[in-house]
């Protein structure tokens, strides 16, 4: 189908936030939001007029197949967390909302060990059993990768590794294929692009950053607990994206704890990595 698009500028994208975790259960990290919280963030979209699009709407938009209206936007979610059944699935369903969830295949049914354990805390993410209910439900699943390293700091074979790994893991337990994938933390440059598209994906989601007009790195606010009560919307909505870009920028801190508690020479756990429980 032809761009809407005309003269060569960038397609236009709607409004697309990306959530993580919405729990009851604190932890010291700023990925969590509460389930009231998420719940009054989507009753406000939803009494203000606003649409849910689906993934494959999103994808035509940001390909300039589709003009994205005044009130419309995108909901994912990064890492397909336990929580999400019974406390944002249920409200947007409620609500005739759509939205897009990012898996990490190796790691469905399991605990988020890839993560560190901010405050001791570890978090389940959805089982398999639990996406297969979802999906058809106004629920998209797609790829978070296998294993949710950044992928700027692996070889390309080893970036090839876990975009393939993760479309298989998610042909075999859901009988198709991922259209897109969720960039771990946000992170690609123009090699892991190229690799997700050789790798069969249409699509990349990144956080926090410039749309560009790539339909391979399509930028999402992420959703903080600071956000506004309509997040992204509003006369601060600008220091929101400010404070979001500087979070996910922190994040590194992340990666590198991971990379230092894998050296061979590692001592044993301690502090909150010690106090993680099941």
């Amino acid at each position: 189908m032809p761009s809407l698009i005309s003269g060569g500028s960038r397609p236009a994208l709607p409004h697309i936030l990306c959530y993580h975790k919405i729990e009851r259960r604190l932890e010291l990290g700023v990925t969590r939001l509460s389930p009231r919280r998420f719940a009054r963030q989507m009753e406000r979209f939803a009494r203000d007029g606003w649409r849910c699009l689906t993934l494959d709407e999103l994808l035509a938009a940001a390909r300039g197949e589709r003009r994205p209206g005044p009130r419309e936007l995108a909901i994912t979610f990064d890492d397909a967390y336990r929580g999400l059944r019974e406390h944002a699935f249920p409200v947007l369903e409620a609500l005739g909302f759509a939205a897009t969830c990012f898996v990490i295949t190796e790691y469905a049914g399991r605990l988020n060990r890839w993560d560190v354990a901010y405050g001791g805390r570890r978090f389940a993410h959805l089982a398999w059993r639990d996406i297969r209910r979802w999906q058809g439900r106004g629920i998209t699943f797609a790829s978070h990768t296998a294993s949710h390293p950044r992928l700027t700091w692996l070889t390309a074979s080893e970036v090839r590794r876990e975009l393939a790994a993760s479309r298989a893991e998610m042909r075999a337990a859901l009988g198709g294929e991922p259209r897109a994938v969720s960039y771990p933390f946000g992170a690609a440059t123009g090699r892991e692009r190229a690799l997700a598209l050789e790798e069969g994906y249409e699509a990349g989601f990144a956080l926090a950053g410039r749309w560009t007009g790539d339909p391979m790195s399509i930028t999402r606010l992420p959703v903080y607990p600071w956000a506004l009560p309509r997040p992204g919307i509003g006369a601060l909505a600008s220091v929101e994206r400010l404070g979001a870009v500087a979070a996910n920028r922190c994040a590194v801190g992340t990666s590198l704890w991971k990379a230092w508690r894998e050296r061979p020479d590692a001592p044993p756990a301690i502090g909150i990595e010690a106090l993680a429980g099941d």
